[in-house]
Parts: C-alpha cells; structure tokens; sequence
C-alpha cells in the first residue's frame, strides 16, 4: 500500500503547482516526460525582473537554486 501512496503523493504535489504541460518542459527539449512532470512537485515559480523584461524563474525548493527562466514580458516605464 505504502509503495502506491508515494508515488500519489508525488503527483498530487506535481497538481498542486499548476503549471501548465509546456511549462514542466524542463531542460527545454520540446517535450514533458513523466519525470520531468513528477519533478515538478519540487520546483516553484516566482517572478523577477532584468531590467525591464519580467521574467519567471522556476527555482528548486530543496535549495532555492534556478531550473530555468523565462523572459519575454516586457514592461513599460513611462517617463
């Protein structure tokens, strides 16, 4: 029983993220595996700023460490 619960609870935690199917691509090769999606369960999002393109980072939460950034949406000062 214990052997099923983990493997649930893995992928309920992946859920929870709410990331899209695209989005849990995550070395960027085109295609979401299994793994790549039962490894979204340990990584987060938050959203950051290079100069004045907003960006998401997806970071690891077991060290906080970067998996990959996003960039594209830009944002504009006025003056």
């Amino acid at each position: 029983m214990l052997i099923l619960a983990y493997p649930a609870y893995i992928a309920l935690g992946a859920l929870a993220r709410s990331y899209g199917w695209r989005e849990m691509d995550w070395n960027s090769d085109g295609r979401t595996t299994l793994s790549e999606f039962l490894a979204s369960a340990d990584i987060a999002k938050r959203s950051i700023e290079r100069g004045q393109d907003v960006c998401w980072e997806y970071y690891a939460l077991k060290d906080g460490l970067p998996v990959r950034t996003d960039c594209g949406l830009r944002v504009f000062i006025r003056p």
